[in-house]
């Protein structure tokens, strides 16, 4: 328990603040509600900031990839498909 408690907040919360986010933004996207999408982006700007203390330059990176394909998705939500035939 001493672990826990020791590291629970020992990045002011954006650890815990990004995992929450990712998994309701993945729910909202998984219902086909557009508004996961803007949710996954909140949600990576908590883990870069999580990347950012940890001083994990490859996990700031993945977070801003996914925040711009989040963003992707936002603005092609909706859009026609075109049929590969």
């Amino acid at each position: 328990m001493d672990y826990f408690t020791e590291n629970a907040l020992k990045y002011l919360g954006f650890d815990w603040a990004a995992m929450v986010t990712t998994f309701i933004s993945l729910w909202l996207i998984g219902n086909k509600v557009r508004l996961g999408f803007l949710i996954g982006i909140a949600a990576n700007v908590c883990w870069f900031g999580y990347g950012f203390m940890s001083d994990s330059i490859a996990n700031m990176m993945a977070s801003c990839v996914v925040a711009g394909l989040q963003y992707r998705g936002w603005v092609r939500w909706g859009e026609p498909v075109e049929d590969a035939n």
